[in-house]
């Protein structure tokens, strides 16, 4: 069948008399096959979304979540039916108004562009402050406690750090080693830092923005779990600077501000986290041939690290 056709039998188990008005093939950011599918009777915008057998647990999960996050009075999409199937499932949920936030931002004005860092900002922040529900989880990397999530991140630093002697320079190699152990001394000297649910995967190619710059819609909970609140930051500065290319430290500031007041052990842990997941990513795209481009950009930033830049939490910053 076309897209069209498994779009109709998937939503018509939900709404037997729909019709499709027509079918859309999102753009960006899906290892699943995503459309918009405008229908009639009922009158609705909906989003279908096809995913191999492989990742239901995932997609569940993540339906389960953004429904958690809708109820709780934020901009997520309702799921309408999720449909497990031999070898390929598919979720009916309604389509978020607005625009993909990274498309949005690519003809966006600078004024612009810092009002969907300061209303993203908030949106997390948001999220950070949700109770966690038991089904809060990851299906690989499960966190139940703050002493856990210091057990994982000490795991994480020594593969992370193991994979840097074998690919990348020894200048770099020695600035994570020095960076990642004032992270694990960090922990040691900190243990009650804020545990709460995580999105991360927290970047503008799951945000809409509406006409206003405000944020429209979150999702893609695919990846959510539980953890250190910085982490989810320290991620998110690392898709500001791969993706949007911000290069200039002081935009962040606006990221930061719409978040909540930042202290400077907060900004301290945000970017010793994007470090950490700068060289996570790093490790594992470093063996693929076809991702040759993002080792390349992953190095440039790391150089650009050693040599003093995106430390958010100098003093030149914090002025």
């Amino acid at each position: 069948m076309n897209p069209e056709e498994k779009s109709l039998v998937a939503i018509q188990r939900v709404f037997p008399q729909a019709a499709i008005g027509s079918v859309l093939k999102f753009s960006k950011g899906l290892a699943s096959s995503v459309y918009k599918v405008e229908i009639r009777d009922p009158s609705k915008i909906l989003a279908v979304k096809f995913f191999p057998k492989k990742i239901e647990l995932r997609v569940e999960k993540s339906s389960r979540i953004s429904s958690y996050v809708k109820e709780n009075g934020l901009p997520s999409p309702q799921t309408y039916e999720l449909l497990k199937g031999d070898n390929e499932g598919s979720v009916v949920m309604d389509c978020l108004p607005g625009e993909v936030a990274s498309e949005v931002w690519e003809t966006a004005s600078v004024e612009n562009q810092q009002i969907i860092l300061v209303n993203s900002g908030k949106m997390l922040e948001k999220i950070h402050d949700l109770k966690i529900p038991p089904f809060w989880i990851h299906q690989k990397h499960e966190v139940a406690s703050p002493g856990e999530w210091v057990e994982w991140t000490r795991m994480r630093i020594q593969k992370y750090l193991t994979a840097a002697q074998e690919n990348l320079d020894k200048d770099i190699v020695d600035f994570l080693r020095g960076k990642f152990a004032r992270l694990q001394d960090l922990y040691t000297a900190q243990p009650n830092f804020r545990f709460v649910p995580l999105h991360w995967d927290y970047h503008f190619s799951n945000i809409n923005v509406d006409r206003h710059f405000e944020i429209s819609g979150i999702f893609d909970f695919d990846n959510a779990m539980k953890g250190h609140d910085m982490a989810d930051l320290g991620q998110t500065m690392y898709w500001l600077v791969t993706q949007q290319k911000i290069s200039n430290i002081e935009v962040f500031e606006k990221f930061f501000i719409g978040y909540g007041e930042l202290s400077s052990l907060d900004r301290e842990f945000v970017y010793l986290h994007f470090l950490l997941f700068l060289a996570g990513v790093t490790r594992s795209t470093w063996s693929k041939e076809n991702l040759k481009w993002l080792n390349e950009l992953h190095v440039e930033v790391l150089k650009k690290c050693v040599q003093g830049e995106y430390c958010i939490h100098t003093p030149a910053i914090l002025k």
